[in-house]
């Protein structure tokens, strides 16, 4: 965690950063708090939490702790001079902005601080990660083999949680997508009450967390002969996630990833049905930075070795159904590692 504060310190632009945002504190400070304020200048910093978390966190916290009260930060910056004083513009409530204008004179907006250094994962990081997936991948097993004329959504979605928080997991990355038949249509459907029926066209997509970081996959399974359409669908998006892949490596821009897949929907004509982005970051949240698409703020954003992010194209046609194929990716000094079989 000294290492991270460090980091960040040299980053400074302002006399001290304030951060509140629970998954970065978190990351420097190994705390889980649902509130909580840090703030550090050039070479001091300080953590302050209230009477919940002041036991732990003093036992544990590599840095100084001090209880959280009215006045505690304000004097704390005042001790430390403190005349500029960032925050994170992205988290920040304009509640929370005019308790900030009693801590310094001038306040500087900074979007995201941790943003740059959660980006490239840390060994110790990649190894959550590959436990995270490996116990997604273990659930997703578990639940194919429970596939059966009459389960619903419900129940499948209902197992894979059982299944991974019995092995594990501290939660879930999100609520599970368990879609059967023509409710595979739909990106983000919410498992109901639909039965499996033969034929069917299954979609799951599910995570488990694991040391606080969190695993993503999507992948198709077939209960019968579902609709030839679709089946072809399925290869096409296996093809762009294939033509996607090779295009990972060190130096290479966020677009061309997400270009490569879309070139394979345009050559089948299909393009249309692709609508979402390619993938986005994962980490201890389960969007992170960047986000793989060709537009948007993060298209130019070059790959470096150490980002793990997702590659999840999708074909999806109303009252046929939709199909999607995930993985989680990590960019290596030669190319590129999948964490899933």
């Amino acid at each position: 965690m000294k290492t991270r504060i460090s980091a960040l310190q040299q980053r400074l632009t302002t006399d001290a950063l304030l951060i509140e945002n629970p998954v970065d504190l978190l990351y420097l400070t190994g705390l889980s708090l649902s509130k909580g304020v840090f703030v550090l200048t050039k070479h001091e910093s300080c953590l302050f939490v209230d009477g919940r978390y002041i036991a732990v966190a003093q036992n544990t916290a590599a840095v100084p702790v001090v209880l959280l009260e009215k006045n505690s930060v304000s004097g704390w910056c005042s001790q430390h001079k403190v005349k500029t004083l960032g925050f994170d513009s992205a988290w920040t409530t304009v509640e929370q902005l005019e308790v900030l204008n009693t801590y310094a004179e001038k306040l500087v907006p900074v979007s995201k601080p941790c943003k740059p250094l959660r980006v490239v994962k840390e060994v110790r990081e990649l190894t959550a990660l590959r436990k995270a997936a490996d116990l997604t991948w273990a659930g997703l097993q578990h639940v194919l083999g429970l596939l059966r004329e009459g389960i619903t959504e419900l129940e499948l979605a209902w197992a894979f949680e059982t299944y991974v928080r019995t092995h594990g997991a501290s939660g879930l990355s999100f609520e599970p997508i368990v879609a059967f038949g023509k409710n595979s249509a739909f990106p983000h459907h919410r498992a109901g009450n639909t039965k499996l029926q033969k034929n069917d066209l299954v979609l799951i997509d599910v995570g488990a967390i694991v040391d606080s970081y969190r695993g993503d996959l999507t992948r198709v399974h077939s209960f019968g002969s579902p609709d030839p359409k679709l089946l072809q669908m399925l290869e096409w998006t296996k093809q762009a996630q294939a033509a996607a892949l090779q295009k990972v490596k060190p130096g290479a821009r966020v677009e061309e990833l997400d270009v490569a897949a879309r070139a394979v929907f345009a050559r089948h004509g299909v393009e249309p049905l692709f609508s979402h982005g390619l993938g986005h970051g994962i980490g201890l949240e389960t969007h992170e930075f960047p986000s793989i698409k060709k537009s948007g703020p993060d298209a130019h954003v070059k790959l470096e070795a150490g980002m793990v992010f997702t590659l999840e194209p999708g074909l999806y046609q109303p009252g046929l159904g939709g199909v999607r194929w995930e993985d989680i990716v990590l960019v290596t000094a030669t190319g590129v590692e999948r964490l899933y079989p």
